[in-house]
């Protein structure tokens, strides 16, 4: 029934950079506004949300004509959702604007100036108040909820759902981990919440996708729910492929992969972090390097793609890591990359440590994109730490080792690559060879976009030189 009161909300998740591949290629949206979108709905509210990556374009003041404008944001998107909460003031002094997400919640002071409300936490049993105005407090803390206390999400309520190729979902939240340097316990808890395997199905059986990507941290945290989960996708009937992100440690349990493959899984996301032990400990990643070549050969054995993601500029590594690295994953076959630079994201370990250090070079949260180097390393320079990781990007992603991909397909399944060119026929190596095409290009676009900050790095290598020359130079004797 729709309310009397009703109130025009419109939800905004502001672009990131788009030499990121996330944000680039796959253009998904965060589950957070859809989930609170759903809630206002069913209470009878007049509710949108928008993607500025799904709209493939920046929101303007007519997108804003709403009541209530809700925000979120990484912490790289958070100015771009600070300008987005101007430009709605300026236009409607009297409207209501509601701040949310992991940078808030970990810096609410900053925030505070560009909103009415700073909801610190998970803002579904917030939201409703907020909006209909029970609750008047600027800051506004909450506890973990319950995921089943929720409604199934509702995607119509996000403009341009349909250019989706693949179907997002959160089955938990949490992480029973604490690796230094994410924040995810801070906000979500190490305590593993799950949404049940009933309603999990329930939202499968009305969203019917042909593929599946389950965002959860750590989807396999607990094994036989897991087991449990397979079983019941293999049951159901539906017909869809799915991907997730997993630990190394899943292998440690072959059957278990092998029923997940089985049930449709055909790629994970697995953050590797890094091939130096040094580095995985000061992580406090409780994984070693033989576990990850373990986990390759496991997946790989049931033809489950790799997604590697690693982490580059611990206080363990050096100048050597890049190649290293590069080379270890095309030796290993992993399928696709993920190289970043390790960024102090407010509210982690790292980031603590390192202010107290005093060893960031600015907070310009643009940049804390895991894409540039925003702090000084132990064993080189911020320029060496990001010309490394440019560096490892070309080595994987290069030219010629995707004409050796597809090239590999031509000799090893002949009449099938050739059919390949003349329909839909996917065979892994071409899939490589495009994924190292699409790689190069990021590098190059990258490389051309962040001309300036590789400058600003390299001016901070000059100013350093120049004063460890003074401090050597010897005063002249008169």
């Amino acid at each position: 029934m729709e309310r009397k009161d009703k109130k025009k909300v419109v939800f905004v998740e502001p672009r990131g950079s788009d030499d990121n591949v996330f944000s680039r290629f796959l253009s998904l949206p965060l589950m957070g506004p859809i989930y609170l979108a759903t809630i206002l709905k069913k209470r009878g509210h007049r509710v949108r949300v928008l993607n500025e990556h799904l709209l493939r374009r920046d929101v303007n003041i007519n997108d804003l004509d709403a009541d209530v404008l809700c925000l979120t944001g990484l912490t790289q998107t958070i100015n771009r959702s600070f300008e987005i909460a101007r430009m709605f003031k300026l236009q409607n002094p009297d409207g209501k604007v509601i701040i949310g997400g992991i940078h808030v919640s970990m810096l609410q002071d900053e925030a505070a100036l560009f909103a009415d409300h700073v909801v610190i936490g998970e803002g579904e049993p917030v939201i409703a108040d907020l909006v209909e105005g029970r609750i008047t407090d600027k800051f506004v803390r909450t506890e973990h909820i319950n995921l089943d206390d929720y409604p199934l999400p509702d995607f119509t309520l996000l403009e341009n759902y349909q250019k989706m190729y693949i179907t997002p979902m959160i089955t938990s939240r949490g992480c029973p981990f604490d690796c230094n340097f994410c924040a995810v316990t801070e906000m979500y808890g190490k305590k593993y919440r799950t949404l049940s395997i009933d309603n999990t199905m329930k939202t499968l059986r009305k969203l019917q996708p042909k593929k599946v990507f389950f965002y959860d941290d750590n989807f396999a945290a607990l094994k036989s729910r897991t087991y449990e989960m397979v079983k019941r996708f293999k049951r159901s009937g539906l017909d869809f492929r799915w991907t997730a992100q997993v630990r190394t440690d899943l292998t440690n349990d072959p059957k278990l992969v092998e029923k997940m493959a089985d049930a449709g899984l055909y790629n994970v996301y697995v953050g590797f972090e890094s091939i130096n032990p040094a580095t995985l400990k000061r992580f406090n990643k409780a994984q070693g390097l033989e576990q990850i070549k373990r986990s390759i050969k496991v997946f790989h054995d049931n033809d489950i793609n790799i997604h590697g993601m690693f982490i580059f500029g611990s206080d363990d590594d050096d100048k050597h890591v890049f190649r290293r690295t590069s080379e270890f994953c095309n030796e290993h076959g992993i399928n696709s990359t993920q190289f970043g630079i390790l960024t102090p994201l407010p509210g982690t370990q790292v980031y603590k440590e390192f202010e107290q250090q005093g060893r960031l070079l600015h907070k310009m949260w643009n940049y804390y994109d895991a894409l540039h180097a925003v702090y000084r390393p132990m064993k080189m320079t911020p320029l060496e730490l990001q010309e490394g990781m440019l560096d490892a990007f070309n080595d994987f992603y290069s030219y010629s080792r995707a004409a050796n991909e597809a090239l590999n397909t031509f000799f090893e399944y002949p009449t099938t690559a050739i059919k390949g060119l003349y329909s839909r026929v996917r065979l892994p190596s071409f899939t490589n060879a495009s994924l190292r095409l699409m790689g190069t290009h990021i590098v190059k676009s990258w490389v051309k976009h962040n001309k300036d900050y590789m400058e600003f790095l390299g001016s901070l290598e000059l100013k350093k030189r120049a004063l460890s020359y003074m401090a050597q130079a010897k005063p002249t004797q008169q």
